[in-house]
């Protein structure tokens, strides 16, 4: 067993020049043996000096984002201060436009990627061949009753340690904590030696995704990706449920409903058959790690009838079901077409359409997947807790992704009542969700 390295076999090891390591040397960081004329360095010796660079970089990364906390803040206000609900509005365009600008304000290689409804900002750095993924999304849910806010849903209020505002928590805060990662990454880590990714899509929270969408039809190379979520606890969501999303619509025969002879057929009553059925037959559980949860069948939407003295002859729901990784969007149309076809064999009058809106398949990333493992490792330094992994209720644009054969988590700052009013983030998370973003980055490029 080799006990010692030359110079050049060190230099080769940690992939930096002759010159650096003979440096280090000079300074008196690098302890070697010298023999004859040559350097020896003991296995020994190189892992105390890796361990010591390692120690000294995670001061100085902590320190740096520490020092840039009011600046992150201040970002933050004023990216919350944007209203960024949809691209129909122009408010997701707004937003976009902003960010083009701090990102090439800090040097950070940028473009938007306009397409018919929907924008997304695209900013790069690094030259390696492989690319990691940083991603939030550009829009966020509409603010509801604006008098059920404590604090102005736009005013980026902080309080007792907190901010409030619509995105703060989805996900404005997990672009700041990016963007300063990247600064971080630019000072401290060789950019041939790395590629991060950054994407703030439109189109994420209805569950297009066409701004990624669009991000990934005009090439986006990468091999793995965080989504900077936030949530109020430490875990580390691997995987999702999927979504598959229908417009269902009973057809039926209109007459007045005090008619003595005519009754009509009432597509409503139709509706109300088939939603009972499908509810009844359901989607069986089947015991999945990370989904005890299981699946979930919802009608969120129904409307039908033209007058209260009508009977009405048409009728429309809308159906949304989360699968687990064990379902698929084949399941959910045997159910509901197995419900239809146990109508129809008992009432000869029903009559159904049936048009899937919008889906995406449930996922979940093996344990020892890169991306997991790098991201557990930093959670681990910088929060000194272990996060326990676990799946994700709703979907994201990792089901998208997956498709595409790119493992994605979520990782963010700490924050809550997302989609809810008095949403929040944590003004300390910032600096260290940044922080476990670097260190992701480093570790997994130099894994």
């Amino acid at each position: 067993m080799v006990k010692h390295l030359t110079v050049e076999e060190v230099a080769g090891d940690l992939k930096v020049s002759k010159r650096t390591i003979l440096r280090e040397i000079k300074r008196g960081n690098l302890h070697p043996e010298k023999v004859g004329r040559r350097y020896l360095v003991s296995k020994k010796e190189l892992q105390r000096y890796l361990h010591k660079e390692e120690a000294s970089l995670e001061t100085s990364i902590s320190s740096y984002f520490k020092e840039r906390k009011a600046k992150m803040v201040n970002l933050l206000q004023k990216l919350v201060s944007l209203p960024s609900v949809g691209y129909e509005i122009g408010q997701e365009q707004d937003s976009a436009e902003y960010l083009i600008n701090v990102l090439e304000g800090y040097g950070i290689r940028a473009r938007i990627i306009k397409e018919k409804n929907t924008v997304a900002v695209h900013g790069s750095f690094g030259y390696a061949d492989k690319g990691i993924l940083l991603n939030c999304p550009l829009d966020t849910t509409p603010v509801g009753d604006v008098n059920k806010w404590k604090y102005p849903p736009f005013g980026g209020t902080i309080k007792a340690g907190k901010m409030y505002g619509r995105g703060t928590a989805d996900s404005k805060a997990g672009m700041v904590s990016m963007i300063f990662a990247v600064l971080a990454l630019k000072e401290f880590v060789n950019e041939e030696d790395i590629r991060v990714e950054l994407v703030f899509d439109g189109g994420e929270q209805d569950g297009t995704y066409r701004g990624m969408k669009a991000v990934l039809k005009h090439g986006l190379y990468v091999n793995a990706g965080i989504i900077g979520y936030a949530n109020d606890d430490f875990e580390l969501p691997i995987g999702a449920r999927g979504y598959h999303r229908y417009k269902l619509t009973t057809k039926g025969q209109s007459s007045h409903t005090g008619s003595r002879n005519r009754t009509g057929i009432n597509a409503i009553e139709k509706m109300t058959d088939l939603i009972a059925l499908i509810k009844k037959k359901g989607l069986a559980n089947k015991k999945e790690k990370y989904f005890e949860f299981g699946n979930r069948i919802t009608f969120s939407m129904i409307e039908g009838g033209r007058a209260i003295n009508i009977v009405p002859d048409e009728c429309f729901a809308k159906l949304d079901v989360r699968t687990t990784p064990a379902y698929s969007k084949t399941d959910v149309d045997d159910l509901i077409q197995s419900a239809i076809n146990e109508l129809k064999r008992n009432d000869k009058e029903f009559d159904v359409e049936v048009k899937y809106l919008v889906g995406s398949e449930g996922y979940v990333l093996d344990k020892n997947e890169d991306i997991v493992r790098v991201t557990r490792h930093a959670t681990k330094q910088v929060h000194r807790v272990d996060p326990p992994l676990v799946a994700t209720g709703p979907a994201h644009i990792g089901n998208l992704l997956i498709q595409n054969k790119v493992p994605v988590i979520i990782s963010g700052p700490i924050g809550g009542n997302v989609h809810s009013y008095d949403e929040y983030i944590e003004i300390d998370s910032l600096p260290k969700a940044s922080e476990v973003y670097f260190m992701v980055v480093k570790d997994y490029f130099s894994g």
